[in-house]
């Protein structure tokens, strides 16, 4: 046994790869760039044509009209409106993800109907291509001598991308239809768990968003109109098309509700618009926030559903199935989860907005007539809670401040005999 020394530097170690990006870092560069490729679209193509014919809902047959000249009632009239308009955007926006995906509508039907155009125009070149390309990658693989799984990567890719060639309408149908049907699932799981009976009575994801888009339009547009006509939310729950018969009623029999009408109570009318508008503009920012997170989630799972016929055949090659993983598969996961999780969201934003409302009407009508003097109670207990506070304690000796140290009396001990 000889042991050899050798001088010098170690040898060094073979240096390892850096890590691979984490996935979020990946759903988030991902979505960023659908979000870009929407605002792009949009800017190219604000006005593609008009959407698909959708059923008109209760609130789109109401109607805004109020009484009465002066200042006060125009501003409570402009508030109202206003508050209708936030109102009305929100649900639109919800109602848009759950019956479009908005890549698919800007672009993707008008390219698809372009490439198939296009495909018929030359269907007997692509066709001998086609063949041609399969018959040589067939021979390759078949002849090589060298084993591998290169060229039947190659030709799965061949295949798929020959499929979305062919039928490019039925892939990016399939591919919005997949990012409008999570929402849809989303919704009816969440009506299911819905304690309301007017949520689950209803069958399917639109009779349940009909229902929960009416309880909210009633809640934060159709009570104040109705306290707006009437000074009371008689009229809130009367179908849109009822009202004006009802509201004449009303006015022929009770005087105080034809002072409402006509726009006798100015100052209460600009109170009462200004805190609805107040109340619902909230509520109504997070819905669209939502639906904006939804739609870049729609449009990031309409683009990795239509290149999976492409990314899928990589997996067969042991080498790039993590990269697949990786930047496919995972983040057309996560796309899904973060539509679910808006879509569910969305869900719970309206229903806190329905109990705050509802718990606000209960306490107002707890206390209606008392709230002087619940203030004043208030008031009068908070100043002798004030009264009845304990002294500061004095600061200590040798804390004060120096010129108080210097007025303090000095003692001074004798001690001892004569001196």
């Amino acid at each position: 046994m000889s042991m050899t020394v050798r001088r010098g530097r170690p040898p060094a170690r073979p240096s390892t790869p850096r890590g691979a990006p984490a996935t979020i870092t990946v759903l988030a560069a991902y979505l960023a760039a659908a979000f870009l490729l929407l605002a792009i679209v949009f800017a190219l193509r604000p006005a593609p044509g008009p959407a698909p014919a959708a059923p008109t809902w209760d609130y789109q047959r109401e109607t805004l009209a109020l009484e009465g000249g002066g200042a006060l009632n125009a501003y409570a009239r402009w508030a109202l409106r206003a508050t209708a308009a936030v109102t009305r955007g929100s649900i639109e926006r919800q109602r848009d993800v759950h019956r479009l995906s908005p890549l698919d509508f800007l672009a993707g039907e008008d390219a698809a109907r372009a490439l198939a155009g296009w495909r018929e125009r030359h269907r007997p070149p692509l066709e001998g291509v086609t063949l041609a390309a399969v018959c040589g990658l067939a021979a390759w693989g078949t002849l090589r001598r060298r084993p591998g799984r290169v060229w039947l990567v190659a030709l799965l890719m061949l295949v798929g991308l020959t499929l979305l060639v062919t039928r490019p309408q039925s892939a990016t149908a399939l591919a919005a239809r997949a990012g409008t049907a999570v929402p849809n699932l989303v919704q009816r799981a969440g009506a299911s768990a819905d304690p309301s009976p007017s949520v689950t009575a209803g069958p399917g994801a639109e009779a349940v968003q009909r229902t929960v888009a009416g309880r909210y339009w009633t809640a934060f547009v159709a009570e104040p109109l109705s306290r707006l006509q009437t000074g009371t939310t008689v009229l809130a729950g009367v179908p849109p098309a009822a009202k004006p018969g009802v509201l004449g009623a009303l006015r022929a029999r009770v005087t105080a509700v034809g002072d409402w009408a006509v726009g006798r109570r100015g100052p209460e009318r600009a109170v009462i618009a200004t805190l609805a508008l107040a109340y619902v503009l909230p509520f109504a920012l997070a819905l669209v926030a939502l639906a904006m997170l939804a739609s870049c989630a729609q449009a990031l799972v309409w683009l990795l559903a239509l290149a999976g016929p492409v990314v899928v055949p990589l997996a067969v090659d042991p080498v790039r199935r993590r990269a697949v993983l990786r930047w496919w598969l995972v983040p057309l996961g996560a796309a899904v989860a973060l539509l679910a999780v808006a879509a569910l969201a969305a869900l719970a934003v309206i229903r806190v907005a329905e109990l705050t409302h509802a718990a606000d009407a209960y306490m107002g009508m707890l206390l209606a007539g008392s709230t002087v003097p619940l203030l004043a109670a208030a008031l009068a207990a908070r100043r002798l809670t004030g009264r009845r506070r304990p002294a500061r304690p004095r600061a200590l000796p040798g804390r004060g401040s120096p010129r108080q140290r210097s007025r303090r009396p000095r003692a001074v001990a004798v001690r001892g005999g004569a001196a």
